[in-house]
């Protein structure tokens, strides 16, 4: 039984090591503001390398949302996603194939080029037009 534990263990390690760029988990610490204000019933996952993942309910249906260091644009996932409960979620790639949200405007700028993105904060404009801003801790 011992040896099946070690095996087992060992066998999950790699495949987070391995699917390290896919793998996002939940940040519950995490939080999420549209305009300054908190939005509830928002789920933040990160991966590895702090992409984030937005699992947001506030519409009462369930809408995706994601922002990767790669190319820094706020998109959503086109392939499904696997996920555990919503703490977990692996997507199809390294670099997720998503399609880019709706084009808001903010200030003049549209909202691909309103992103940005550092280790603790992501902020990028919704499609009315709103500053949507996520805190990492």
């Amino acid at each position: 039984m011992r040896k099946l534990i070690v095996v087992l263990t060992i066998g999950l390690v790699v495949f987070i090591v391995v699917n390290r760029q896919r793998l996002f988990v939940l940040d519950p610490l995490a939080t999420v503001t549209r305009d300054g204000g908190k939005v509830p019933d928002v789920r933040v996952l990160i991966n590895d390398s702090n992409d984030v993942l937005l699992l947001d309910r506030s519409t009462g249906s369930l809408r995706l949302a994601m922002v990767q260091h790669w190319n820094k644009v706020a998109e959503s996932p086109t392939r499904p996603l696997r996920c555990l409960s919503f703490f977990v979620c692996l997507t199809d790639a390294d670099r997720a194939t998503a399609s880019p949200l709706p084009v808001g405007s903010r200030g003049g700028r549209p909202a691909v080029e309103a992103v940005t993105m550092t280790d603790r904060r992501v902020e990028f404009v919704n499609q009315p037009g709103g500053l949507v801003g996520i805190a990492l801790r």
